[in-house]
């Protein structure tokens, strides 16, 4: 048989050194804690701006879109308000005119086109559109009271304010237009 000597080295770890060791673990991943915490709240700010960015962006894009193709501007609709929405006519060739209406949902914070149709985006916190005169004046009154409106208006402003988790993002599309 073999024995083995006094005060030799051992293979192994003590109770003692694995509690330490777990302490001192436990010390490190505390520290770190922290800054995976704020790491994590920093990327999903940043995912919320993201979102609302294309939100805002798209509903931005299909705007011009319809605007570009527009033969010209209608009245807004009944019981809309002309700064929460606008109607369009569009012209294609070889098909009959088509009516294109964009209204925000204020309640719902969506916006709409063809009027609950098609959901342009939703979480829009704000949603003006500004009308003016082919001299520049903006026209505060216009509207479907005034029967010749669609006719002085020749540039739309319209604004849109997307808002995700606290992250907002605005969006200015500017276009002339003419009456239908």
């Amino acid at each position: 048989m073999r024995a083995e000597a006094r005060g030799g080295s051992h293979a192994g770890v003590t109770l003692v050194e694995l509690l330490i060791a777990t302490c001192v673990a436990a010390l490190a991943l505390a520290g770190a804690w922290g800054w995976v915490w704020n790491a994590g709240a920093a990327a999903r700010a940043a995912g919320a701006r993201a979102q609302a960015a294309t939100a805002g962006a798209f509903a931005v894009r299909v705007m011009a879109d319809d605007l570009a193709q527009a033969a010209g501007l209608l009245s807004t609709p009944a019981g809309r308000a002309p700064s929460e929405a606008f109607a369009i006519l569009h012209v294609h060739p070889g098909e009959p005119p088509e009516t294109v209406t964009i209204v925000w949902d204020r309640s719902r914070r969506v916006l709409w086109r063809k009027a609950s149709g098609t959901y342009l985006a939703d979480q829009v916190s704000a949603f003006e559109v500004r009308y003016f005169a082919a001299g520049g004046e903006e026209l505060p009154g216009a509207g479907p009271d005034a029967t010749d409106w669609p006719s002085q208006v020749a540039r739309m402003e319209i604004t849109v304010r997307a808002l995700r988790d606290g992250r907002s993002v605005t969006r200015v599309l500017s276009t002339c237009l003419g009456p239908a």
